[in-house]
């Protein structure tokens, strides 16, 4: 299989990047959020073009599909760390004044959410630093354990390492708390 030229790529980008608009916004309604997603699906093809079919219907179908899974990977990483992109408010706060929380559909689960985030907060400032800005770059940022590594000088298998040490001692920390 010869693989998609550039010229190739060239004339179909601007259909690839509608199919990945459109199947984004299925999942997320944000412009901004759409636009990353949809730039983000035209990077990967083009890196991968040398092993890409030039066929206009397997590439529209790359194209939703790649669409499809950065918008579910994103949902994935909020719904598994929601109190984790909070980390970066709390760490920056000195003073202790009430904490923005989203409004629920009820008033006791609003409190159950804001006792939850203020043990969760309570329990990583009793991490050594270390272990904080492990869970920050991760959590917040959404950084690969791969770029982690690199701005820490150490490895992948240490990050994953220290990483799950420190959300296991958060967890320990909270239930002993209770």
């Amino acid at each position: 299989m010869q693989g998609m030229t550039e010229e190739t790529y060239i004339s179909l980008a601007e259909n690839l990047r509608y199919v990945a608009v459109e199947e984004t916004f299925r999942y997320i309604q944000d412009a901004d959020d759409v636009e990353d997603i949809a730039q983000e699906v035209m990077l990967r093809i083009w890196e991968k073009r040398a092993g890409l079919s030039s066929n206009v219907k397997m590439l529209n179908a790359y194209a939703a599909t790649l669409a499809r899974n950065i918008c579910l990977d994103r949902h994935k990483i909020k719904r598994r760390h929601p109190l984790l992109l909070r980390l970066q408010w709390f760490a920056n706060r000195e003073d202790n004044a009430q904490m923005e929380i989203p409004v629920y559909d009820t008033p006791q689960r609003q409190l159950e959410q804001t006792e939850a985030i203020n043990a969760y907060y309570v329990a990583v400032k009793k991490l050594p630093y270390g272990w904080q800005r492990i869970l920050r770059m991760r959590g917040e940022e959404e950084m690969s354990y791969a770029e982690i590594a690199q701005i820490l000088g150490t490895s992948e298998s240490s990050v994953r390492g220290t990483l799950c040490k420190a959300k296991k001692k958060v967890l320990e920390l909270i239930k002993q708390n209770r």
